[in-house]
């Protein structure tokens, strides 16, 4: 007789306060600088003039976090709203959105915490009044008593994620954390020069900032290399402002996170405004980098949307292209009211850089006059001096060993025709065929497999002449103590140096004995701007290195320096594309060069 087949179809139902509480909490709190976020956000709504975010660490994870400000407290009976879902005091109805200027307005922060941590709260409204300790466990209070404290509220929340092992379990590393953490908090003291924001780790002071003073005072206590090369942005049209720094020409990234973003006070997230951004410097920056920038653009609330994500990170606008054109031109009439002659994109002087007008900027650049004479020998001076390096660059890779000592079998007989741009090579093949071979991206290719090669062998480091100093964020000092291992196995030799400051004595070989000091912090710090594991950390290092040693775009090469790039490329066991993925040759086979012409 047959068995009934059970039914195995799954029934809709409705799930329990608790798992729902769960879910919620996750959309909001997805990791620990997501609490530090929501919690300084109600910090600064609540007025605070002073605020702390101490952090404790052990056995490898956040233990405990603790803000602590001097804002005007909650009263005592509306604490325990204060931990029920959409229970705010910011907004009364959905008109009210159109209006509101705090950072936070969903009522959704305290109770996500709350339900996934142990939360403790301690909070005074006055001097006079006792203060108020309220304890809740996982969503449910287990303590409300009065107690001694001085006005404002003290949050710690404990046992992070003890309910959700899933989301613990994929949590980064320690100290990929904790620079989470410190980049959110530098966010904030940037955004908020007025308020003195102090940040510990384990009772450890990283950082602290003075409350009045300006945002170019805060930026450059945090970023001191920097600072330097940073302009002022300031303008009101309308009822729109654009307010910050941008770096100028000779600063760039090449990632998007030194990129910060205000929108009414919120930190956001958005790729159009960081693409308005990059579109502002025009050609003055290579496509593959980013300035450095804090600006804060503030508006009417009825012109932003806010309500898109329960992170409030990413906003939308109701003119977007308006404010988008905004920011294009303010930031472009502050370089043009710079000083910049002279900065080249890759931190290098030139003698005119492009300006305004001459690249489609507002505005008219000040450019000096110049003789012939003088002109004339400079670039005689900068076209030697590239010939040189260059020259040196292409005799430490002849020198090297290549992995494979014969040319590929695929890779086609080619000879030189010319150049052009100072970046393609143009070659002619044997067949009557046209190839372009981008020089950069085929001498990194050489590089990289050198430098692949070179793990095997026991000299890997050489040591600096003279040492390259490092200033550091405390969210960079934080990262690379979990990246020191692998740098330091690919050649590089760092010694802290200070609280923030750690000193470069040694780099690998493969980068050359005349290595500039700008070169060697932009690897470091290309290296701490990613959010990498070990094993891709360790190929982004080699990628890197190669990339800095590679024959630069817009060199000017000579028939024998170009022939000894295509020489070189075709030893190689993948000639066809840089470590990055570009491709390093473009062929057009003559069949298709007839057809282009119509011979065919």
């Amino acid at each position: 007789m047959n068995e009934p087949i059970p039914d195995t179809k799954p029934s809709i139902r409705i799930l329990d306060d608790a798992t729902v509480h769960l879910i919620a909490a996750g959309e909001v709190v997805d990791r620990p600088v997501s609490i530090v976020k929501e919690l300084v956000e109600n910090s600064i709504d609540a007025g605070s003039s002073r605020i702390t975010v101490d952090v404790s660490a052990n056995r490898g994870e956040i233990s405990r976090i603790r803000i602590v400000d001097d804002g005007k407290g909650i009263p005592p009976e509306e604490i325990p709203l204060a931990f029920i879902a959409h229970a705010t005091s910011k907004i009364r109805s959905s008109d009210d959105l159109e209006t509101c200027l705090t950072l936070g307005f969903r009522g959704e922060a305290l109770a996500s915490i709350a339900a996934v941590s142990y939360v403790t709260l301690v909070t005074s409204t006055s001097p006079s009044r006792p203060a108020t300790r309220y304890r809740v466990t996982g969503g449910e209070v287990v303590e409300c008593s009065e107690t001694g404290a001085p006005p404002g509220t003290s949050i710690t929340v404990e046992e992070i994620f003890y309910n959700t092992p899933a989301r613990r379990k994929f949590l980064k590393s320690l100290h990929t954390e904790l620079a989470h953490i410190s980049a959110v908090v530098e966010s904030f003291a940037c955004l908020y020069p007025h308020i003195t924001f102090r940040y510990l780790v384990n009772s450890q002071e990283k950082f602290s900032t003075h409350g009045g003073s300006s945002l170019p005072d805060i930026f450059r206590a945090l970023h001191p290399d920097e600072a330097g090369s940073m302009i002022p942005v300031s303008r009101d049209e309308g009822d729109i402002r654009l307010s910050g720094l941008v770096s100028l020409p000779g600063l760039v990234k090449q990632n998007r996170q030194q990129i910060l973003i205000g929108v009414n006070g919120r930190i956001v997230q958005s790729p159009a405004i960081t693409s308005a951004i990059k579109r502002a410097y025009g050609s003055l920056v290579p496509s593959a980098s980013w300035p450095v920038s804090v600006l804060m653009l503030t508006l009417p609330p009825a012109m932003v949307d806010a309500n898109i994500h329960p992170t409030k990170r990413e906003v939308r606008f109701s003119a977007e292209k308006k404010i988008l054109d905004l920011i294009v031109r303010i930031v472009r009439d502050s370089l043009a009211g710079a000083d910049i002659i002279g900065c080249a994109p890759d931190g290098g002087r030139s003698d005119q850089a492009e300006l305004p007008e001459r690249t489609g900027y507002a505005g008219t650049g000040r450019i000096p006059y110049q003789s012939p004479v003088s002109t004339a020998r400079k670039v005689c001076e900068t076209a030697l001096s590239g010939y040189r390096t260059t020259s040196r660059q292409l005799l430490q890779t002849r020198i090297q060993d290549i992995p494979e000592s014969q040319p590929d079998e695929r890779f086609p007989a080619m000879y030189w025709i010319g150049q052009v741009g100072g970046t393609y090579i143009i070659a002619g093949g044997d067949d009557g065929s046209l190839y372009l071979i981008d020089q950069h991206a085929a001498h990194e290719r050489v590089r990289y497999e050198q430098v692949k090669n070179q793990e095997s062998l026991h000299l890997k480091t050489q040591e600096l002449i003279a040492p390259v100093v490092l200033n550091l964020t405390p969210s960079e000092v934080t990262l690379l103590s979990s990246v020191l291992q692998v740098i330091e196995e690919e050649g590089f030799i760092l010694e802290p140096f200070g609280q923030d400051t750690w000193c470069v004595r040694g780099v690998p070989v493969i980068l050359g004995r005349y290595e500039d000091p700008e070169t060697i912090r932009e690897i470091i710090s290309s290296i701490l701007s990613g959010d990498e594991a070990p094993v891709r950390l360790k190929e982004q290092v080699l990628r890197l290195v190669a990339c800095r040693s590679a024959v630069k775009a817009g060199a000017v090469l000579t028939p024998e320096q170009g022939m000894d790039i295509i020489t070189q490329l075709s030893r190689t066991l993948d000639p066809w594309t840089c470590p990055h993925g570009r491709p390093t040759v473009i062929g057009f086979p003559a069949p298709d060069l007839a057809r282009m012409f119509r011979r065919t």
